[in-house]
């Protein structure tokens, strides 16, 4: 299968990204910087499946242009695992005024998936998995001049849940479009990662964390259950704790003007 993951470089990314490649599938990962990519290329032994891009994802020309040699590089894609995600400290806008992990986990997936989807179409069990969170069947409502530019920031519960409903509606809204692709978008549960331990993570919560949270080998493990389980179809898919969970929230066209205004 050809693969894209972006995020694959480390923590549940990188043992998803293991995985694939030792049961040798061809991986496109996007990685940050060139930096990055130099560092990336010496986490794997298996070099001759595996190809790197290069994109900022906050920014959406590096968006177009990533996913232009994405389509030069593979003739069809099988997968995208949108796995990149930030969890922020404080209130951070992007170059397009919106609140800046609502761009990154939302916003930004949405653009590679759209400009990735005549490879996708090209493939014959096609999917898109990509990494939520947590209690989002819980959610009432959706409110996106809120998400862009909030009032008050709340680490964790705040802005980063905002974005990760905005995600998986958004992913929901094209699986009605692209029934062929089987969209799914999964919780991978509390997992140990650079993210969880870094300044956006509440205070109270990092020592649960270093006791409870699981290794990114389970998170990882979630993800690859969501592209190979083929019996997660519908239209538009969110997994949690292992069991496909209702949504309340949908996302409609005029928000999506809303969204990119």
């Amino acid at each position: 299968m050809n693969i894209v993951i972006t995020g694959g470089h480390s923590g549940i990314g990188f043992k998803l990204t293991k995985k694939l490649l030792s049961e040798g599938h061809q991986i496109g990962l996007i990685v940050r910087s060139e930096k990055r990519k130099a560092e990336t290329q010496q986490l794997f032994s298996t070099k001759d499946k595996l190809y790197i891009f290069v994109a900022d994802l906050s920014q959406r020309d590096e968006i177009a242009s990533v996913a232009e040699e994405i389509q030069s590089s593979f003739s069809y894609l099988d997968g995208i695992f949108n796995n990149a995600g930030v969890l922020l400290e404080k209130l951070y806008f992007s170059d397009y005024g919106n609140e800046l992990q609502l761009e990154i986990n939302a916003i930004s997936p949405y653009l590679l998936t759209k400009a990735l989807l005549p490879l996708l179409e090209k493939s014959e069990n096609p999917f898109v998995v990509s990494t939520a969170t947590g209690t989002l069947e819980k959610k009432k409502s959706l409110d996106i001049s809120a998400f862009k530019k909030p009032e008050n920031f709340t680490k964790l519960t705040g802005s980063y849940m905002d974005s990760k409903l905005t995600m998986v509606t958004l992913m929901n809204h094209l699986s009605k479009q692209h029934t062929n692709i089987r969209f799914v978008s999964v919780n991978p549960g509390a997992i140990k990662t650079k993210m969880t331990s870094g300044k956006g993570m509440p205070f109270w919560l990092k020592p649960i964390r270093n006791l409870l949270f699981k290794l990114p080998a389970e998170g990882a493990a979630n993800l690859y259950k969501g592209a190979f389980n083929e019996g997660l179809k519908g239209k538009g898919v969110y997994v949690s704790g292992g069991k496909v969970r209702n949504m309340e929230v949908s996302i409609t066209d005029k928000q999506i003007t809303e969204l990119f205004k």
